[in-house]
């Protein structure tokens, strides 16, 4: 067997990376696997750095870390080993790789999520340092078939600033405002009850991004107003015991995946 090298990401092309990224999570938790266009997109909307993010090699690209890099902060987008190559430390050391090279760059936090039930991974990220800040869900709703609540259709910027000025607490990495600016198609609105959300449709699920709440009330009602006409709602990583959270629980929304939220001091 070829001794194993570690090179960056940028060394592949971005159909070899998807490959990558799809082989190693092949048989993740959550099924997960994307197209060539997604993972173009996950790429440019997470401001993933491939000079930074780092692949290990030994006859053919084995295992990955990618990277992402805002400022002084850094973001795990992903990371994982092909499953006949586990067990031999190989996407360790494609994250370690990873974790020195933004150290490099001057970041001073590394985020990531990981799901509550991937152990295994989330006894490496304590081992490296990582510690838990807050957990995230994964929600999916079908709405309901009764007449949408009232809502006005705003401009997204003026829906940004409100949620920004409502918000409990940071937005997770995929959607901040940095994020967002990659992205098109955004509609926004507001309903009277208190809320604003920020929200895309990709075939006839709509994807909610952003959401500012008064409350539990208020968050249902914006949400319910955007998934109008949807077979489907889905956001992602909604901190859990907040607004968006507490209503889609209510709502009857299926909890797709429940996530930890760590992050590393450098």
């Amino acid at each position: 067997m070829p001794e194993a090298r570690v090179t960056s990401a940028d060394s592949l092309s971005l159909p070899e990376l998807a490959a990558l990224f799809n082989e190693g999570f092949s048989d993740y938790l959550v099924p997960m696997r994307l197209s060539e266009d997604h993972f173009a997109d996950h790429v440019r909307n997470n401001d993933i750095d491939l000079s930074c993010s780092q692949v290990v090699v030994e006859d053919e690209p084995v295992a990955f870390a990618l990277v992402a890099l805002r400022g002084e902060d850094a973001w795990i987008g992903g990371m994982g080993t092909v499953p006949a190559q586990r067990r031999r430390g190989l996407g360790e050391r494609a994250l370690v790789a990873s974790m020195e090279e933004t150290s490099d760059r001057g970041t001073s936090s590394v985020w990531l999520e990981v799901i509550d039930r991937n152990e295994p991974a989330i006894g490496l990220y304590e081992k490296l340092g990582f510690e838990l800040l807050r957990d995230l869900i994964v929600w999916s709703l079908v709405p309901p078939d009764d007449p949408p609540p009232p809502s006005q259709e705003v401009e997204v910027e003026q829906a940004r600033l409100w949620i920004a000025e409502h918000r409990q607490s940071r937005e997770p990495w995929q959607r901040t405002d940095a994020a967002l600016r990659h992205m098109h198609g955004l509609r926004a609105l507001t309903v009277e009850s208190g809320a604003a959300v920020i929200y895309r449709s990709a075939g006839d699920t709509t994807i909610a991004l952003q959401i500012g709440a008064t409350d539990e009330e208020a968050a249902a009602d914006a949400l319910l107003a955007a998934a109008s006409g949807a077979s489907a709602l889905r956001l992602s990583n909604a901190p859990a015991g907040e607004p968006a959270s507490r209503a889609l629980e209510r709502l009857g929304a299926e909890q797709v995946a429940w996530q930890h939220e760590m992050r590393l001091a450098l």
